[in-house]
Parts: structure tokens; sequence; C-alpha cells
């Protein structure tokens, strides 16, 4: 059944999985390489101040005359960081990309509204990354040796650890081999096509910035945990130490064709200790990094309900909710291919064949309605959640943040679906 809201949502959200999934752009060294946002090659260069600076301000209240908002999140301060990307978000703290005035400024956002600090980068070094060493959260962003990108030497790409929190430096510049591949602190090679595979894979230590060892096959680096392939088991190994934390069989491995090797979605929207491996084309394991155990498997993409403590999977041609072990608390039948844009507040938001948004409340998984019927405007789609409330929208033409709601979390999800439809 149709949670109702037939048509509405703008036609960015129907490009939204690409954008999630994009390779942004990652400080190219090559004339005329594609970034995520649009520039002409042609234009003059403009300086760049790589050094973040602290602003410890509230960015500019949004305009939400024209904007249908959940419910649950009207009557909350609404924020516009600037951000032209959908925004990581750790800790606590959301960063993001703008264009303004021909170079790319990050902006680290908190929960409660406030720029924290911003970073400036060339137009084409979008690729960025949030992970953790030890208790300390950190953002990772790339750059060219030559900062103004105006083309005279093409620059080695580099990446350099902020604190999350303060902008502070932490490590780097260290060179990497190449773009920005994800997830985490993944950056490879270019491949001999403009399209085409990738070469050597490499993952940066978190807490040191020194690469992966060689030869070996990086899956990923999850917020400090890198993930490796070898002889047909995953291992695992902590940032800032030596030796595995676990090693285990990989159940994805057994059915999976002579020579392949497992991988990671490259933009990794799973909560710290978790990560979905497998193949893109015969289904993903959720895997508990902190134990080494797979916890369900067979999926397409899943996410996380951190105010229910439950689990959001699509699989196959089904929805399925299951608990914090992996153990499966309902499903449902999907008629038409969905994406899952968001999960939080006690709700998942799906596109379904890429235009219809459908919602459903991820601890029973009835379908539910929370934007009211009677009101008008731009759809906004929640995308991504704190524990405390607070939430990014996509309206379609901006992306803005709701800031965290007062209160605790079980106030929020009280009042989360006032017009849920029950079957």
């Amino acid at each position: 059944m149709s949670a109702g809201h037939r048509g509405r949502p703008q036609p960015r959200a129907a490009a939204l999985l690409g954008v999630l999934a994009l390779t942004l752009g990652a400080c190219s060294t090559e004339p005329n390489q594609e970034a995520s946002v649009e520039h002409d090659p042609a234009a003059p260069p403009v300086d760049i101040d790589a050094d973040p600076v602290q602003v410890q301000s509230s960015a500019e209240e949004a305009d939400l005359d024209a904007i249908h908002l959940p419910v649950s999140l009207t009557g909350l301060v609404s924020v516009d960081p600037q951000w032209d990307t959908p925004p990581q978000v750790h800790d606590g703290v959301f960063l993001a990309p703008g264009e303004q005035d021909g170079r790319l400024v990050f902006s680290a956002v908190s929960a409660d509204g406030t720029v924290l600090w911003t970073a400036e980068r060339p137009l084409s070094c979008s690729g960025f990354a949030l992970t953790s060493a030890g208790d300390r959260s950190l953002a990772v962003l790339t750059d060219l040796a030559d900062p103004t990108g105006s083309g005279d030497s093409f620059g080695t790409t580099t990446a350099t650890a902020y604190d999350l929190n303060t902008g502070e430096e932490v490590w780097g510049p260290v060179e990497v081999p190449g773009p920005h591949q994800g997830p985490g602190l993944v950056f490879a090679e270019r491949g001999d096509e403009p399209l085409g595979g990738t070469g050597q894979r490499v993952a940066l230590d978190a807490a040191t910035g020194e690469r992966s060892p060689e030869g070996a096959e990086v899956i990923g680096e999850f917020f400090g945990t890198t993930v490796i392939a070898d002889d047909g088991e995953l291992a695992a190994f902590a940032s800032g130490r030596s030796g595995e934390l676990w090693r285990a069989a990989s159940p994805s491995a057994a059915t999976a064709a002579e020579g392949e090797v497992p991988v990671s979605p490259a933009t990794n929207r799973l909560p710290p200790g978790s990560a979905l491996i497998g193949s893109s084309e015969d289904g993903f394991d959720l895997w508990d990094l902190t134990d080494g155990e797979p916890l369900s498997g067979g999926l397409d993409d899943a996410m996380f309900d951190a105010m229910s403590e439950t689990w959001v999977a699509i699989r196959e041609d089904e929805l399925a909710g299951f608990d914090s072990a992996g153990g499966e608390l309902w499903s449902v039948d999907l008629e038409a291919e969905p994406t899952l844009l968001g999960v939080g507040g006690v709700m998942a938001y799906l596109l379904a064949d890429g235009e219809d948004l459908d919602i459903y409340n991820v601890v029973t998984g009835n379908t539910a309605r929370v934007y009211d019927p009677l009101e008008d405007g731009a759809t906004a789609i929640p995308l991504a959640f704190t524990e405390t409330g607070a939430s990014v929208v996509d309206t379609g033409t901006q992306i803005l943040l709701v800031t965290e709601v007062p209160g605790s979390a079980e106030d929020y999800a009280g009042e989360g679906d006032p017009f849920e439809d029950r079957p």
C-alpha cells in the first residue's frame, strides 16, 4: 500500500542514489575530469585557503514558506548550510561541500545548527570521508599539490585529517595513489578507461594516515576499522594498532564467482561498527565489525534507525526490519523497484520506481503518512539523522538541516507518525 505521497518528490530526489554513490571527483589531476560540482575549466584560477577556519556561529535560517516538512519536524529551527551534496554525519556533526565563488567550501555543522568550521578546496577536490581514531572523530579532505587548480602542472592527490569538531589538523597531508573511492579512507589509482575500474586500492589508517599493507585486497575503512579480503576470508584491523581484530569466513564468498573479491558500497551510510560486504549483484551481508559476525545476508541495501535500534533493509522485492542483533522483526512485499533514501525518527523513506515516495514505520512495518495532507509545498525528504533528532532534508532545490529536537529521543519518536495507516 502506498503511503499516499505519489508524485510529490522533486526530480532531485529521483537522482539521489546516484549522488550518494558518486565517487566525488576527489581531486582530479587530469584535464577536463568531471567533478561533482560543475565549473568552467577555462575560468581563471582562484585563491584557495586550505586551512580550516573556526566559525562557531549559527547557519542562516532557512525560508520554509514553500517547503512541506514531515509533521514531526515542523516548528523546529531549520538552517541552510549552503551544501550542494548530501552531507555525511558522524558524532552529531554534518559535513558537506558547497560551491562559493569558484571554490568548494566544506562546512562542518553541529546538530543545533552551529557552523563549527569551514575549509576551502578547488572545485575538483570534492572527495572526503568521516572516520574515527579512537575516541576522536575526524574529517579527511583531499587536495592537490597545485591547490589553485590552474593546470600549469598536474598535482599529486593528498589527504589531510582534521578534528571533526574543531577543524584542528591531526595528520597529513599524505600522498594517496589517486581519487577517493570509499567506503571511508579508501583511495585508488585511476583505471585505463575513463569510466572503467580502478587500479590498486589502498586504505589509510585513521590514526596515522599510513597506508594499508601493500597487496591487500581492500574492501573498506569503516570509522577506524579496515577490512580486507584474504583467500576467501575477511580480516579486520583497528586504526593505530598492529595485528588483526578478527578473521572470519565470508558467507557471500561461498556463492561468489571464482576470483571475485567482496565489495562494499562506496558511500557508507551505516553507523560505526557495521558494514555491508558482499556483491552488488548477488547481495550484501550485514556485518558486526566489532565481533566479526554477519547479522543478515542477501541484502541490497540497509540503514539503521538509532531511536528504535532497528535495521531496515531492502532484500530483492522485500523491505525488512531487524533488531540490533539481526533478528527479523517483519517484512513486507514491495511492488515497485525501491531506493532507500533515509531512515530515522522511526521512519523509513523509500523512492519507488524513481518517482513515488513511500514511508514505513520501522518498528511495525506498516505504511505511514508523516506529511500533513492539507499542506502544500515542495516535499522535504529526510536523508540523515542524529540520535538527538537533527535531520538533513532534501527539498529538491536545497539541502537543509532541521536542528535537533528539544527533549528526549523518546519524545521525538512518539510524535513521528501522526497519520499512520493501519492495515
